[in-house]
């Protein structure tokens, strides 16, 4: 008897453990280059992260450097790439770009980020290693827009 509740035990472990199995997610950065002002002071990057990795779906962004700041980053839908992703800005000086840690955090079951799960998945990368990554596609533009009906009195 011992042995068999055991084995459930050791079951249920495994029925309710965070999904072990995860796709590869491939985020990525780009640098904003403002025409206008070519020599600004702040570099200014985009961030670019899968929506959905596995059966779980991003829940958070956040920005560190060590012994200075950790700051959650705004996020928001995409649609200037091929593939689901949600984009973040980071402004950041120049000097610091080497040393800025991305974290990436996977930790709902939900698109809305209505319900959270604590299964610490979340990954952490150099912002200069998104830099690295290979850039999804453009998505192409939209198709043209039909003009709004004016009402003639």
């Amino acid at each position: 008897m011992r042995i068999f509740l055991a084995l459930l035990f050791l079951l249920s472990l495994k029925a309710f453990a965070c999904d072990e199995e995860v796709k590869e997610f491939f985020p990525f950065s780009v640098e904003i280059i403002e025409k206008d002002d070519p020599s600004q002071q702040l570099k200014v990057y985009e961030i670019l992260s899968p929506i959905q990795k596995g059966d779980t779906f991003l829940s958070s962004i956040t920005a560190k450097l060590d012994g200075e700041f950790e700051l959650a980053l705004d996020i928001h839908e995409d649609f200037s790439y091929i593939g689901d992703y949600y984009r973040s800005y980071l402004s950041v000086a120049n000097k610091h770009v080497d040393n800025i840690e991305i974290i990436m955090s996977y930790n709902t079951t939900k698109r809305d980020r209505s319900n959270m799960i604590f299964c610490a998945n979340w990954k952490v990368y150099k912002l200069t290693e998104l830099l690295t990554f290979e850039p999804a596609e453009a998505a192409p533009p939209p198709p043209p827009r039909a003009p709004d009906k004016v009402s003639g009195n």
